[in-house]
């Protein structure tokens, strides 16, 4: 996710808690409409700070997301519901990684053993995020 695609009403929320402003363009910092004269208007240096966190934040669930279950993509089946096609595959389960290990052990192929490679192609396909 980037920072742009962050409302900037929710980094605002995260900033302060008062309740005395508005935004007519969530995705336009110029249009903050700031109504409360007790409590400093954030900066739009700080707002676009967190904008960047909550980007970050957002990225290391969706990264975390897509190792563990793999990558689904919505579709309309034959019936003209909406759902979701997995498209990869994330880590195999523990269960999975446990019997390849042994495997691999037996076999005295650590290096680049079934193991190494089922992890190895996960990492590969959802890399992460810098």
């Amino acid at each position: 996710m980037n920072a742009n695609n962050v409302p900037i009403s929710n980094a605002i929320r995260k900033l302060t808690t008062t309740i005395k402003w508005g935004v007519v363009d969530d995705y336009d910092i110029s249009t903050i409409e700031w109504r409360d004269t007790e409590v400093t208007q954030p900066t739009n240096a700080a707002i676009q700070a967190m904008r960047r966190q909550m980007a970050n934040e957002q990225n290391a669930i969706e990264y975390i997301k897509l190792r563990t279950e793999g990558q689904y993509d919505p579709v309309i089946d034959d019936n003209g519901e909406k759902t979701l096609e997995k498209v990869a595959d994330g880590y195999p389960s523990i269960a999975h990684q446990l019997d390849l290990l042994y495997h691999d052990i037996k076999a005295n192929n650590l290096t680049n053993g079934n193991w190494i490679a089922a992890i190895e192609t996960v990492k590969q396909q959802f890399p992460k995020p810098v």
